[in-house]
């Protein structure tokens, strides 16, 4: 069984491109590869006249490992692809008020109950990867603009975990900013390990070390990085601000300790 599900009038939009089945994406799709490994690739391509051209992402899965069909059907509560896994989370995320991607599509192909393949496209977000965004600024920032920045980035994954989301791959890298009259507004991608209804604290204090550990030192001084901890925590709900920052640099240190930090 194979199908595809659009969002909007956006069925219409990729016909007029001959893009009509599963295979027309996910096999005969003209797109550069920017990232891949065994299981998924991404890739982008844009499509219409130079005008009005408009540029996608897709996230393309193959024979997923079982662990992960076991997650997401954990998470939704039935058999879910891991292309519609990932819009379902940026659907649940948009109707909270947290700012992601916007869903166009996802298709899938299942062989006897269980995914063969499925993939997931995306509009292009008109913001600014935050590491993009740091290393063409940082230097020329004032002590405050910059304090002003984390103190939203905290609020922000603040607002995603009051609603129990985890998002263990919360790294700077991840995060997209946009700058509207001085104020700053924030989106996140990477949801296909999106977990839901978590309330164990500890799960969404791994994700702050996560964060913690790709703030590279160049630009994110110790003070910067307490604001970021005191910020998250200006709640009250989370106790001694000393130690949850001591707990954060724990978890941060064990990621460290398998993985090299990304340069920005």
């Amino acid at each position: 069984m194979q199908r595809i599900v659009f969002a909007d009038s956006w069925s219409d939009f990729f016909a007029d491109f001959d893009l009509k089945s599963f295979e027309d994406f996910f096999e005969n799709l003209e797109a550069k590869t920017i990232g891949v490994n065994k299981k998924r690739n991404v890739v982008t391509f844009s499509l219409g006249p130079d005008s009005h051209k408009k540029r996608f992402f897709m996230k393309r899965f193959s024979h997923p490992h079982f662990k992960d069909m076991l997650f997401s059907w954990r998470n939704i509560g039935r058999p879910c692809s891991q292309g519609r896994y990932e819009w379902e989370n940026a659907r649940l995320l948009l109707d909270n008020g947290i700012e992601t991607y916007r869903p166009v599509c996802f298709g899938e192909k299942i062989k006897y109950g269980i995914e063969n393949s499925s993939f997931f496209v995306t509009e292009e977000l008109q913001s600014q990867c935050l590491t993009d965004f740091i290393r063409k600024n940082w230097a020329g920032f004032q002590q405050q603009q910059k304090e002003k920045i984390v103190t939203g980035l905290a609020a922000f994954i603040r607002k995603i975990h009051d609603l129990n989301i985890c998002l263990p791959d919360l790294y700077i890298w991840h995060i997209y900013i946009t700058e509207n009259a001085s104020e700053y507004e924030y989106a996140v991608i990477d949801l296909h390990r999106m977990s839901r209804n978590v309330t164990n604290r500890r799960l969404k204090i791994k994700n702050l070390g996560r964060i913690h550990h790709s703030m590279l030192d160049r630009y994110f001084d110790e003070e910067l990085k307490r604001l970021l901890v005191k910020s998250y925590a200006a709640d009250g709900q989370h106790g001694d601000v000393t130690k949850l920052l001591s707990r954060i640099k724990r978890y941060s240190d064990a990621v460290s300790a398998k993985r090299r930090q990304v340069q920005y």
